[in-house]
């Protein structure tokens, strides 16, 4: 998170209440499904007594994204957010939204098609990551 800090600073962006509270929420999403959505992370900044606007929680996440800091994963109809320490993959279902990091060893093939093909993963130094959309087992019984 130092890091993080440090490039909000290089931005010319003040190490707000809010910018903390987001950067630690998200940072403690990791252990998790490892993204939060901005309704999920306003309502636990709310619960933690950070007094905070939705509006803010927008724009610090859009700020946290342009900066590469965060970064989105879109699931459904919304976005979720997590951290860009580094390149990560991720598994989506796209029925109930359950998110699994995958491991870059799993999707180096794919990365490597790509770049055969002229597209770059990582742009400007910020960690790039592939996103594989299916249906998860429990979704899949459900539907059996």
């Amino acid at each position: 998170m130092n890091a993080a800090v440090q490039r909000l600073r290089r931005a010319g962006l003040r190490n707000t209440a809010a910018r903390r509270g987001v950067l630690d929420q998200l940072a403690h999403a990791v252990g998790g499904r490892g993204h939060l959505t901005v309704n999920e992370l306003y309502r636990a900044l709310l619960a933690r007594g950070v007094a905070v606007e939705l509006s803010t929680v927008h724009r610090v996440l859009r700020q946290l994204v342009e900066l590469g800091i965060a970064h989105t994963v879109p699931v459904g109809r919304t976005t979720t957010f997590g951290l860009a320490d580094d390149a990560h993959h991720h598994a989506v279902c796209g029925t109930c939204g359950d998110m699994r990091q995958l491991p870059a060893e799993a999707v180096a093939a794919s990365v490597a098609a790509a770049r055969a093909v002229g597209i770059d993963t990582e742009l400007s130094g910020q960690p790039g990551g592939v996103v594989v959309y299916g249906r998860c087992a429990r979704c899949l019984t459900a539907a059996g």
